[in-house]
């Protein structure tokens, strides 16, 4: 049963949530002219730890599989190259962490 879950519509919810998180939303900072700080600080500090933050908390109260949590960070890493310095891979584990410590808190 757990597989059935896997591979499911939840599933593709989540991986267009997350690839447009991790994607889209540094295109469009990039489209609007905003500057490196702007985008590290909006990005970075801002769209991304909210959705991992929110993600971790959704999968827990709905008690779906854990390895949606997986799917915002692997994005991220493909994603990171296009948009960011080299230093921005670090903060995959960092989403990763919050994430986890996000979907903990829900559990009993």
């Amino acid at each position: 049963m757990a597989i059935k879950r896997i591979f499911s519509i939840t599933t593709i919810w989540y991986l267009t949530v997350a690839f447009a998180i991790s994607l889209v939303v540094p295109i469009i900072f990039t489209e609007l002219n905003f500057s490196d700080i702007q985008k590290i600080g909006f990005a970075l500090f801002g769209v991304n730890v909210i959705y991992a933050i929110l993600s971790g908390l959704t999968v827990g109260f709905k008690k779906e599989p854990a390895v949606y949590l997986l799917f915002f960070p692997i994005i991220y890493l493909l994603g990171v190259k296009l948009f960011f310095e080299s230093y921005a891979y670090y903060f995959a584990l960092v989403y990763l962490a919050i994430t986890y410590l996000a979907y903990g808190i829900t559990r009993e």
